[in-house]
C-alpha cells in the first residue's frame, strides 16, 4: 500500500527509540539466562544415559536462548534504524508544514496542496510556484517515508527468517547445497535490494550452483548479478527452445488429425508455440555474436552479451538482451521499444540500434568500450501493429503500467546488484514510442537515485500528467522528437478524464511546461530518414521516421549518446 501524507504527517520516533531501549533490555536479559545455562552446562558432572540426555537438553536450550537473543537484536537494529529514519521524515514533515504555512498554503491528506491567496492576474504565477514548491516537499517527504517504510519491512522479514541467514552467513565457506522450498518462495518474495544483499553473501561456487539447479529462478531475480542471469537463462533458453520444439510437433499433428471444428482452436495452440520457438531461435542467435558475460568477467577475448530476462507469462516471450559489462561498466543504458515490439520479429533489430548507442556513448565521451553497457529491454508485453484492430491497447496505459512495475524492478534491481558489486553506475533510461510512456510510469515508480538520466523519444506520452512525480532530476530529463514522419509524438497526451484525443498516456513529454529538455531532432543524415514525410502531427497518421532516433549518421543518436556517457 502505497503511504499519503495523512498517514506520514503524525509520525513520531520517541515510540521507537523508547522500544528500541526495551528490546535491548530484553537482550541482555536472555544473553545472562545463556550465560548461566552455559555456566551449569559447564559444571555438570552426571555419568551415564540420563545425564547425557540431560547435558543435551541444556545444550539445546542454550542455543535456543541464543537464537532469541541474536533475533531480538536484529530486530533491535531494525528499529533503531527504523527511528532515525522517521526522524528524518519528521524534520521534512515540519519543513513542509513551515513553508506551506507561510505560502498561505494548505495540504490535503493524499498530499495535494491549495494556495489561499485570492485569485488574480497578478497573483496566479505565485499561486501556481507555491502549491508547486509545497507539492515538491510533499512528495519528498512521502518518499523519505516510503524508503523508511521499506528498509524497515525488509529489515524485520531478515529478521524472521533465520535459517535463510544463517545460510547466507555460513555459504561463503560451505559446499553448495539446495534451496528448501520455504528458502525458494522467500527467495522470490524478496524486494530487489533484499535479494542483492543475499546473493552477495553466497560463496562463488553456490552462486554458480544456484544458477544451475534454478536457473528460471536466478535468470529473472532482479538484485543478482548480470553474469548470474546470464548463466542461468542460457540454461533456461535451451531447456525452453527444446519444449517449444515439442508443443510445434505435438499441435501440428493434432491439427492434421483433427475434425474442421477443432481446427481453429487447435492452429492457435500451434501459432503461439511457432511464436515462442522463433523467439528462442532468435535469442540464441544473438547470443552466438558474443562471449558470455561470465566468461568474459574470467577473461575470454571478445564482445560480451547476456540475456538478463527470459519469461514466457502473458502474451509472448520477453527477454532483455546486453551489450558490454553489465556488472562492471561505468555507464549502463537501458533502452525501452513501444508498439509492435515482439522477440522473434525485433531483438535483432534493438540489438542492433542500442549498439549503436553503446558506440555513440564511447565517441562522444571519449571512453573505452568496457565503460558502456546498452540493454535492449523487451521485458513486457507492448502492444501489436499500429492498426485499427490494436486501437484499444495503443490507446490504453494498461500495457504500460504492467511494464512499468517489471522496468521499475528491473532497474531497480541493476542499482542493488551494483551496489553489492562494483559500485554505483551512471544509469540511463531511454523509453521510445509506446516504451517512452512505460518508461515514464517506471520512473514514477524506482528508488530515489536509482535513474540518473531519463530519455523518451518520438513519445504519445510521458506516462504521467504530475512531472513531480518523476524520479529523475529534472535537469537530467531529456526528449527528442523529428519535425517530420513521426505522427506518434503526442498521440496520447489528453487531459485526465477528457474525452478528446487518442488515449490517455500522459503529458506530451515535447510541452514547454513538461519539465524535459530537448535534445537534437536532427535525422537527416541518416539515409532511412524521409525528408518529405508529413509534419511529425498525431492528425497527420505517418509513421516514416518514427524509429529513426538510433540509427547511424543522426545527431539524435550522438546526443543520446552523450546523455548515455554523462557529458550532456
Amino acid at each position: 500500500m502505497s503511504l499519503t501524507w495523512g498517514q506520514i504527517k503524525t509520525w513520531t520516533s520517541s515510540g521507537l527509540s523508547s522500544y528500541a531501549g526495551v528490546l535491548a533490555t530484553k537482550r541482555a536479559l536472555i544473553e545472562t539466562q545463556s550465560a548461566t545455562v552455559s555456566q551449569r552446562i559447564s559444571s555438570f558432572q552426571g555419568q551415564g544415559a540420563a545425564a547425557n540426555s540431560l547435558r543435551e537438553q541444556m545444550i539445546t536450550a542454550k542455543n535456543k536462548l541464543d537464537d532469541v537473543a541474536e533475533e531480538l537484536g536484529q530486530i533491535r537494529s531494525a528499529v533503531t534504524g527504523a527511528a532515525s529514519s522517521v526522524g528524518t521524515v519528521e524534520a521534512a514533515v515540519k519543513v513542509t508544514l513551515a513553508t506551506a504555512t507561510a505560502m498561505q498554503c494548505s495540504i490535503s491528506p493524499i498530499g495535494k496542496s491549495t494556495c489561499h491567496i485570492p485569485p488574480s492576474p497578478y497573483t496566479e504565477a505565485y499561486r501556481r510556484m507555491a502549491e508547486m514548491t509545497v507539492d515538491l516537499l510533499v512528495k519528498k517527504a512521502v518518499m523519505l517515508a516510503t524508503t523508511a517504510d521499506t528498509t524497515f519491512s525488509a529489515a524485520l522479514r531478515s529478521a524472521g527468517m533465520p535459517g535463510l541467514a544463517k545460510t547466507a552467513a555460513s555459504s561463503k565457506s560451505s559446499k553448495t547445497h539446495d534451496l528448501s522450498p520455504t528458502e525458494q518462495a522467500r527467495f522470490k518474495n524478496m524486494t530487489p535490494e533484499e535479494r542483492a544483499k543475499y546473493w552477495s553473501e553466497q560463496s562463488e561456487d553456490q552462486k554458480r550452483h544456484l544458477c544451475d539447479r534454478y536457473p528460471e529462478m536466478i535468470g529473472n531475480a532482479d538484485g543478482v548479478e548480470a553474469w548470474a542471469r546470464d548463466r542461468s537463462n542460457r540454461l533456461n533458453l535451451g531447456k525452453k527452445m527444446e519444449a517449444a520444439r515439442g508443443e510445434v510437433d505435438k499441435y501440428r499433428e493434432q491439427y492434421e488429425n483433427a475434425w474442421p471444428w477443432e481446427k481453429s482452436a487447435i492452429k492457435e495452440k500451434l501459432d503461439h508455440a511457432r511464436e515462442a520457438l522463433a523467439s528462442y531461435e532468435k535469442i540464441d542467435e544473438a547470443l552466438k555474436n558474443g562471449v558470455s558475460l561470465e566468461d568474459y568477467q574470467h577473461g575470454k577475448k571478445g564482445e560480451p552479451i547476456s540475456l538478463l530476462t527470459l519469461q514466457d507469462d502473458g502474451l509472448r516471450v520477453k527477454a532483455a538482451v546486453a551489450q558490454g559489462d553489465v556488472d562492471n561498466a561505468k555507464h549502463v543504458a537501458t533502452f525501452v521499444p513501444g508498439i509492435s515490439t515482439t522477440v522473434d520479429g525485433s531483438l535483432h533489430d534493438y540489438i542492433r540500434q542500442t549498439g549503436n548507442l553503446r558506440q555513440a556513448a564511447i565517441n562522444q565521451g571519449g571512453l573505452q568500450a568496457k565503460d558502456v553497457a546498452t540493454i535492449a529491454w523487451l521485458g513486457y508485453d507492448a502492444p501489436g501493429e499500429a492498426s485499427l484492430g490494436n486501437a484499444k491497447d495503443i490507446a490504453s496505459p494498461k500495457m504500460a503500467q504492467a511494464g512499468s512495475d517489471r522496468l521499475a524492478g528491473f532497474m531497480n534491481g541493476l542499482q542493488a546488484s551494483r551496489d553489492y558489486g562494483a559500485g554505483d553506475a551512471h544509469m540511463t533510461l531511454v523509453g521510445h514510442s509506446y516504451g517512452s510512456t512505460t518508461s515514464g510510469m517506471a520512473s514514477t515508480k524506482v528508488n530515489s537515485g536509482v535513474i540518473d538520466d531519463l530519455v523518451l523519444c518520438g513519445s504519445p506520452g510521458m506516462g504521467t500528467y504530475n512531472t513531480s512525480d518523476i524520479n529523475v532530476d529534472e535537469s537530467h530529463r531529456w526528449v527528442s522528437g523529428v519535425p517530420r514522419g513521426d505522427s506518434v509524438q503526442g498521440m496520447g497526451s489528453v487531459l485526465p478524464g477528457s474525452k478528446i484525443g487518442f488515449g490517455h498516456l500522459g503529458k506530451n513529454p515535447l510541452d514547454e511546461d513538461s519539465s524535459f529538455t530537448h535534445l537534437s531532432s536532427d535525422a537527416t543524415g541518416s539515409p532511412l530518414y524521409d525528408p518529405t514525410a508529413p509534419a511529425s502531427k498525431p492528425h497527420n497518421f505517418n509513421f516514416d521516421n518514427h524509429s529513426i532516433y538510433l540509427e547511424n549518421g543522426t545527431e539524435t543518436l550522438q546526443d543520446f549518446g552523450r546523455v548515455v556517457a554523462g557529458v550532456k
